[in-house]
């Protein structure tokens, strides 16, 4: 499956429910009839753990068959319903393409995603990745690695770098928040690290 991601940011002064229900009810079936999508998830961040170097409210994964199949979804006559109610909720965002990767749901599982820019270095992050996979109750893990970034069109916002997202799903969620508190101390202050806890949404 070929993968695009988002990180979400709601709008400044905007509760975190207001944004999570919008985006679940009103925006997300719009994004649901975009032509060629095989699989929409929506993550929606229910903690934060510091130190919280990036700006987000959500996590889109999106699946599709090729990057053609992107495009076409992209630039689809439905995709202006898209764009019209992204004002309604939305601060800003920023895309990633990521390519041959796959998407799972947290079901009762703990699940957290790792964001970490290492100066475009990811082989400096194989280190970090190692010592994800060895905290307790961890269960299993998908490393997407960035291969270029998507600006909003005609966003005033600053894109936010990320080298790698790491999925990590854990046995129940009081291991994942345990598991977040050590997450926190791995940065060697080369790589940031910015660490949510999502509840898992499948729209299609």
């Amino acid at each position: 499956m070929f993968k695009r991601m988002s990180i979400l940011e709601k709008r400044p002064g905007d509760d975190p429910a207001f944004f999570s229900q919008h985006w679940r009810e009103r925006h997300g079936p719009l994004v649901g009839r975009l032509p060629a999508i095989r699989s929409y998830v929506q993550n929606h961040v229910e903690a934060v753990y510091e130190p919280a170097p990036f700006r987000i409210s959500g996590i889109v994964e999106l699946g599709f068959d090729d990057a053609a199949a992107m495009e076409k979804a992209f630039t689809a006559e439905t995709v202006r319903a898209v764009r019209a109610d992204e004002p309604n909720f939305l601060g800003n965002t920023t895309g990633y393409v990521i390519g041959a990767s796959s998407i799972r749901m947290a079901e009762e599982q703990g699940k957290l995603i790792v964001l970490a820019a290492h100066g475009g270095d990811r082989a400096g992050l194989e280190p970090i990745e190692t010592a994800l996979r060895r905290l307790p109750g961890f269960v299993q893990s998908i490393r997407d690695d960035v291969a270029s970034t998507i600006p909003r069109p005609g966003s005033e916002g600053a894109s936010q770098r990320v080298d790698s997202f790491f999925h990590l799903y854990f046995s129940d969620v009081a291991g994942a928040d345990r598991a977040a508190l050590q997450i926190a101390a791995m940065s060697d202050g080369t790589a940031k690290l910015g660490i949510v806890r999502v509840r898992t949404v499948r729209i299609v």
